[in-house]
């Protein structure tokens, strides 16, 4: 069975201003974590025309994952977000 502390909660996808707030909060709190970049959005059909017509639509999310043990503290900051 893997260690507990091994095992990755997502915290969330979420947008670049907003994850330069909260990771240095996870930072200062202590707790562990790991980024991805989730740039899916970005190859949406029709992006082009939307962001031509002054539409905007949904870009890059950075997604968060911190160990299970720490996943209620790190909610907790999250929403503070």
């Amino acid at each position: 069975m893997p260690d507990e502390e091994a095992m990755m909660f997502q915290l969330g996808a979420f947008e670049p201003t907003e994850a330069k707030r909260l990771l240095p909060q996870l930072e200062a709190a202590g707790i562990p974590f790991e980024i991805e970049a989730d740039n899916s959005a970005l190859l949406q059909p029709g992006r082009s025309a939307a962001l031509a017509l002054g539409m905007y639509p949904a870009g890059s999310k950075i997604v968060i994952f911190v160990p299970e043990a720490t996943a209620d503290r790190a909610q907790q900051l999250a929403a503070s977000v």
